[in-house]
This record gives C-alpha cells, structure tokens and sequence, in this order.
C-alpha cells in the first residue's frame, strides 16, 4: 500500500531514515502489514509496547517531514475512521501491553537482528493481534 508514497531510506535525511526504520521493525515485531488499519496498529502498539515513549514519538509523528507529508496525504478523516474501525484491536492491546514485563526497543540493539523473531516475541512477551 505505501510503496509509492514512501521514500527508499538512502533518499532519506538521516533523521527521517531512523525514525521509518523503528517503524518499520514494529510492523515486524507486532505482525503487521502496511494496510491502513495497521498502520494505526503499528502507532498504537508503539505507543502503548515499546520504550520510545509518548513525547518522543509525537514529536517523530509531526516534526519529520516525511511522516508529515504521509499524514498530510492520508488526511484527518481517514485517520479517525482507521482509528473507529480497529477499536476492538485497540483495546486488545492495552491489554497486551499491560502485560509485557519489558517495553520492545525503539533502536533495537544490533543483537536482536540476529535472533529468530519467535525468540524475541518470547522474550518480549509479545503477542500478535
């Protein structure tokens, strides 16, 4: 879905780079697809799940103009309809993160890389949902 709007990473400000990249690694780690609905997942579950914290993301959501043009391009209406229509998900994952002992990196260290995903969901206690 998003191929077309977004920018290869070595076209990317370094800033704009790392910011998609934690992104996109939470899109793998929560079992996440690029439709719209779970592009919402993905921004909840990052919120709620990993340690990038609420202040520091926000700032990522509206002061990276890459991320500002992909909103701007989505639009405020179809931002709360994706938001109306994953409610049930939503609430399942403050449930989930309610129950994880440990946030999942925002910079996940470089070890991580090299470890099976079903052992870093284990470890983190990260359900798909």
């Amino acid at each position: 879905m998003n191929g077309a709007r977004v920018a290869p990473p070595a076209s990317l400000p370094p800033e704009s780079a790392a910011l998609f990249r934690s992104h996109d690694i939470c899109h793998v780690i929560f079992g996440l697809d690029t439709t719209l609905a779970h592009e919402g997942m993905a921004d909840v579950r990052t919120l709620l799940s990993c340690d990038v914290g609420w202040r520091r993301y926000g700032r990522y959501m509206t002061s990276d103009p890459q991320a500002k043009a992909i909103f701007k391009e989505l639009g405020y209406a179809k931002a709360i309809w994706a938001t109306l229509i994953i409610v049930p998900r939503l609430l399942r994952a403050v449930a989930e993160a309610s129950r994880m002992r440990k946030r999942w990196p925002w910079e996940p260290p470089a070890e991580h890389f090299d470890r099976p995903l079903a052992d870093l969901r284990r470890a983190y206690q990260i359900r798909l949902i």
